[in-house]
């Protein structure tokens, strides 16, 4: 058969060719991508690395002109004739030409100072070595700090200006109008930065750099027309001022290209530093390595063809001798006419698993009835059934239960909320089919029994040969208990059912076990419970212990947790002695009485009563008497927490209430300079460590802090309403003595009470 007709009349063939052909494309892309994108990236750090190391160098050097700036300003301002000019009160044109050639020498040794002018506010001179105009900021930043830093274009003629970054000193002011007296302005080329970092960064020639302050203001740029431009909208750089970093770099896309920004800032001058070069040139070379890469990639994927075709026809040669064992030409027309459309797995699956599928199907089914059909069986005769149903189950299993004794087991899984919550329902019924296996199989060595399965618990009918339990069933009973420990991590609970000797009288036995299954109650979990252990040193007759159920309600009362559980436990074990039934009425008995002591309280802090009757279902969920201690430790808690919370909210309203009246008694009694936290305690007859704290809680101040505020905000209101003088402002206000007014005013305030009053009037 050649090559063509085996793809035309084989799908196999055709599928296992395609699956070859996937697998080899998809891994030499796979692999050629991700050595593309290794190679792209190390590039791009590589660059990246290569801008930060030139961004600070570039960075470098702008502190080292900041220093040199601060210490150019430091000469001059030491300097004989300069201060000369800047104490004259009126014109000197010696001194002027003294300071200019001070002035000039030194802006001669620094080449990238390119100019130096001094300001006379008081004469009015002005000098300056490049023979620029005046600039109007430096009087206008007249509330500026020591040292000003901002950029600024300054027209040199009609036809060009200047990019400058000035630094203004205003070293003194006046004390009457806090204007400068005297300035010292040094004016840096903004050219000289961007030729720095043209110097060094030499990697792309399409890029941008350029320099911002902390604001986003550009103060040098690759392209001149943005020199002074605010560039806080863009995204790149509002990500580089959020980011609070001093180095990074990231990729933004913008105008639908990618860029690569690198930036660096500068502490000593706030600056950021910041280089944005594009992705398609800094990665030029490898969009080549791409193309290679691609065409590589296209050679071995048609090497892989011809693999495939090979690897194809060797695998399928199998195939093919096995379906002309299995197939005739017969099967081959029902398949569905044309060669194009045959499936040769669906073929050889339909002639090996067909009849064994139905195989299975009908065995299954079978063993399912057979189990549902027992299982239902042994639940109908254990629930009660009439004589004549009893009698034909027990000729139906006369020749493997023939007595003469019988008994019924119950097992009950532990913990069943737990259960439950572990295990989907599928599951759970997986597991107690499992254990009905596991019982059957253990005591069959020993008896013979039949055993169901239910919704809560698995029931066994065991024969045995005489009235006496002999060791060897709780031998059994406790292997088994030990094997569903160990395979499923669970517990489980035998109860033994009364005798009899009948198939009629397993209803009664039965009954008997579930009566008896209840004691787990008192013996726990994993036990095996008996007519004999279960009542075993009880009293059926004891009496409603009045006593203890007093004692729990006043500890309860008291909200005294130890007292609450020693009640709880005298309570727990009090019922241990008692039967089932009495356990369980008494501890309803006494829930009631407390749900009626307590309703109230409980309403009162926004508890429903109904939340505490629930407590009542609760009990009969519980299956050990720790679960019972824990479900009464429970109401008691929730009933002591609202108690608790009423006490708290009584005694916040309370302190509340204080703390308003002594600050009522603050704003009455201010001006008395005796006013004091001893005199306040008294008169809310609380002690005065006491009212501290408690004030200091309530309004997060001391005493004396918030009486010094009360009279602070007076006497500011004194200064602005009336032309009083200080002291007697002060001594209306309780603090007499002008010094030590003015002292705390100040302090509080940040001015003297003259200039509070002054400044009100000027603003007003």
């Amino acid at each position: 058969m050649t090559f063509v007709n085996r793809i035309r009349q084989y799908r196999v063939y055709r599928r296992l060719i395609m699956s070859y052909l996937v697998l080899i494309v998809m891994s030499i892309a796979v692999v050629s991508s991700i050595l593309y994108a290794l190679f792209s990236l190390e590039a791009v750090k590589e660059i990246d690395r290569s801008s930060k190391q030139v961004l600070s160098h570039v960075s470098y050097t702008a502190n080292v002109v900041y220093q040199q700036i601060q210490d150019v300003s430091s000469q001059l301002l030491v300097d004989k004739d300069v201060m000369s000019f800047f104490d004259a009160d009126e014109v000197d044109k010696l001194k002027n030409y003294r300071a200019y050639m001070i002035i000039a020498k030194v802006q001669s040794v620094y080449p990238f100072i390119k100019d130096i002018s001094m300001y006379n506010f008081t004469n009015g001179e002005y000098i300056d070595t490049f023979g620029l105009p005046r600039d109007p900021k430096v009087n206008a930043r007249s509330n500026a700090d020591y040292l000003s830093f901002y950029p600024r274009a300054a027209i040199v003629d009609t036809d060009a200006s200047l990019r400058l970054l000035t630094f203004s000193i205003v070293p003194e002011r006046k004390l009457d109008t806090n204007t400068p007296k005297y300035a010292l302005v040094l004016d840096l080329d903004e050219a000289s930065i961007q030729n720095t970092i043209g110097s060094l960064n030499t990697s792309s020639k399409r890029g941008d750099t350029y320099v911002m302050n902390a604001s986003g203001e550009v103060l040098s740029h690759s392209d001149a027309a943005n020199f002074m431009r605010d560039f806080s909208g863009r995204h790149e750089v509002k990500r580089i001022l959020g980011e609070g970093r001093n180095q990074g770099s990231f990729v933004q896309k913008t105008g639908g290209k990618k860029n690569l920004i690198t930036y660096v800032r500068s502490p000593a001058l706030d600056w950021y530093f910041v280089s944005s070069q594009p992705y398609s040139e800094l990665l030029s070379n490898i969009h080549t390595l791409r193309s290679w890469t691609w065409i590589i990639s296209l050679l071995l994927i048609v090497l892989g063809v011809g693999i495939s075709l090979l690897l194809t026809g060797n695998f399928y040669n199998p195939i093919r001798r096995l379906l002309d064992q299995v197939t005739t030409v017969q099967t081959a027309e029902q398949a569905g006419g044309t060669l194009l459309h045959q499936d040769e797995y669906a073929q050889l699956t339909n002639a090996f698993l067909h009849s064994r599928q139905s195989a299975e199907r009908l065995e299954s089914k079978l063993n399912r009835s057979r189990r549902v059909l027992k299982s239902s069986s042994i639940v109908s005769l254990l629930q009660g059934i009439d004589k004549l149903t009893a009698e034909q189950i027990g000729e139906e299993w006369g020749k493997r239960l023939t007595g003469p004794y019988f008994r019924v087991l119950l097992f009950k899984i532990d913990d069943k909320a737990l259960f439950k919550q572990t295990y989907p329902p599928f599951e759970r019924e997986l597991i107690r089919f499992a254990i009905g296996n596991i019982a059957q199989e253990l005591l069959g060595g020993n008896f013979e029994n039949a055993a169901a399965v239910t919704e809560d618990e698995l029931a066994a009918i065991l024969q045995l040969p005489d009235e006496a339990l002999g060791d060897t069933l709780y031998l059994t009973l406790s292997e088994i208990q030990d094997a569903v420990r160990a395979y499923y991590k669970i517990s489980v609970t035998v109860s033994i059912g009364g005798l009899c000797d009948s198939f009629a009288g397993l209803h009664d036995s039965y009954r008997s076990a579930q009566e008896y299954g209840d004691y787990r109650l008192f013996f726990g979990y994993n036990a095996i419970i008996d007519a004999e252990r279960a009542n075993r040193n009880r009293d059926g007759d004891l009496q409603y212990p009045t006593f203890k159920e007093r004692k729990l309600i006043d500890a309860v009362k008291l909200s005294n947790a130890k007292s609450v559980q020693a009640g709880i436990a005298d309570w727990i074990s009090f019922i241990s002695a008692c039967t089932y039934a009495r356990a369980m009425q008494f501890t309803n008995f006494l829930l009631l009485t407390m749900i009626r002591e307590f309703g109230p309280i409980s309403e009162l802090g926004g508890t429903n009563t109904n939340g505490l009757y629930a407590y009542f279902h609760l009990i009969e969920q519980v299956e050990t008497l720790d679960q019972l201690g824990a479900a009464l430790t429970d109401f008691c808690g929730r009933v002591v927490t609202v108690m608790e919370e009423n006490k708290q909210q009584v005694a916040s309203l309370k302190s509340t209430r204080v703390i308003e009246e002594v600050k009522q008694l603050i704003e009455e009694r201010y001006a008395d300079a005796c006013l004091s936290l001893e005199y306040a305690a008294g008169q809310v007859d609380l002690s005065t460590g006491y009212l501290g704290k408690l004030f200091k809680h309530q309004t997060r101040s001391t005493f004396n802090d918030y009486v010094t505020l009360v009279r602070i905000e007076q006497a500011k209101r004194l200064l602005t309403s009336t032309n009083e003088i200080v002291s007697e402002v002060g001594a209306k206000v309780g603090v007499p003595g002008a010094a030590y007014f003015s002292t705390m005013f100040k302090r509080h305030t940040g001015m003297s009470p003259s200039q509070y009053r002054e400044n009100h009037r000027i603003t007003g």
